[in-house]
């Protein structure tokens, strides 16, 4: 009888255990889901600032490709004004703007769109000297004109033999010189229409002056900060 009711008083204690088991469980996968749940919208937002930080990602080429555009924009104004004597297209550090109704005007104007053209163009050059050459391209165009070994000044030739002597000495100089001198040129006209258009000195007061200055700076690299990010992305 003894070993009867042992028998049943486990039976009975297991069933209770077995019960309070099922029970957690299904606290724990309700838990988990009310977790799983609440971490939804985390995980959404989390994946999606992923892609504006992950290198190559299309987050970080809608990021270059706006800053391109607003950082071309931001100089438009300064070419606007200086070449073809618009009003200014914004109302800071100016005491008079083309104002809203202008601006739903200015898609109809041609030089508009020419001023915006010639500001992509120099923010695409100015860009180009900002990143230069990669690396791998620099070494191969190294490796490729050791090849090249110049030999030591002719004496007692005819002077065309000379001539071909100096070429072959400064051969790929001259692109080097002249790209120089455009980057220089577009750096320079993006400046003068930039300080033009908006000129920081025309103020008294030091504190405008000094956020004109910024202003001025942050409107010219913007443009070709943002080309580069783009670049840097597309491949």
């Amino acid at each position: 009888m003894d070993t009867q009711k042992n028998s049943s008083s486990e039976q009975a204690t297991e069933k209770q255990t077995q019960k309070r088991k099922g029970v957690s469980d299904y606290i724990e996968i309700l838990a988990g889901w009310i977790v799983d749940i609440i971490s939804i919208p985390v995980s959404f937002v989390s994946h999606i600032l992923a892609q504006f930080v992950t290198p190559g990602s299309g987050g970080t080429k809608i990021i270059g490709a706006l800053g391109f555009f607003i950082g071309s924009l931001l100089s438009t104004d300064g070419i606007w004004q200086t070449m073809f004597a618009g009003t200014p297209l914004f109302p800071w550090f100016e005491q008079n703007w083309i104002g809203w109704i202008g601006w739903l005007t200015l898609p109809f104007n041609p030089l508009f769109w020419l001023s915006f053209g010639i500001s992509a163009l120099v923010q695409v050059m100015e860009a180009r000297t900002l990143r230069g050459k990669r690396p791998e391209e620099a070494k191969t165009e190294f490796e490729y004109s050791k090849q090249f070994t110049l030999g030591g000044k002719p004496s007692g030739t005819i002077d065309l033999t000379q001539a071909l002597w100096r070429d072959y000495k400064v051969a790929g100089m001259k692109e080097r010189h002249t790209g120089g001198a455009v980057a220089l040129f577009f750096w320079i006209f993006d400046l003068t229409t930039t300080f033009v258009g908006r000129n920081p000195f025309a103020f008294t007061n030091p504190s405008t002056i000094l956020a004109c200055l910024v202003y001025n700076l942050g409107s010219m690299m913007a443009g070709e900060i943002g080309y580069t990010i783009w670049k840097l992305t597309k491949s």
